[in-house]
């Protein structure tokens, strides 16, 4: 009958195989610093395909290659800048058109109010689109 040595106690699992022991000590290290490890391998990956296109286009650019693109960079400016602008315009003379609207709907119920407050207010006959009279212009 074999006794254990002193010092070391008695353990009922048995130890594992080298291989199943330096595998589980692996997966523990990726577990622990796998997004580590995957950020420093992105842009190692990121650095490496920058470098081959800088390598494959080195030296094969000219100035009428950049003065295209340039002109059509200007181009996509100018065509957002003045698509921009026409919206910009057309949501305004819709908010103004739906102003007036409301105005026009809302001005007899307002004009009655005012009355009521003060029969004498010469205020409340302004037109019902929010203008003066004409006379008082």
């Amino acid at each position: 009958m074999a006794k254990n040595p002193p010092g070391k106690p008695k353990s009922s699992k048995p130890e594992p195989s080298f291989p199943k022991w330096f595998l589980g000590h692996v997966f523990s290290l990726l577990r622990r610093y796998g997004s580590t490890i995957a950020l420093w391998l992105g842009l190692g990956y990121i650095a490496r395909q920058s470098s081959l296109a800088v390598i494959q286009y080195a030296g094969r650019t000219s100035v009428a290659d950049l003065s295209v693109s340039m002109m059509a960079n200007i181009s996509f400016v100018w065509t957002a800048s003045l698509t921009m602008t026409g919206l910009s315009i057309t949501l305004y003379l819709r908010e103004r058109s739906l102003h007036r609207r409301t105005r026009e709907r809302l001005a007899t119920r307002v004009t009655e109010l005012e009355l009521k407050l003060d029969p004498s207010r010469t205020s409340s006959l302004l037109t019902s689109k929010g203008l003066t009279r004409k006379g008082d212009e």
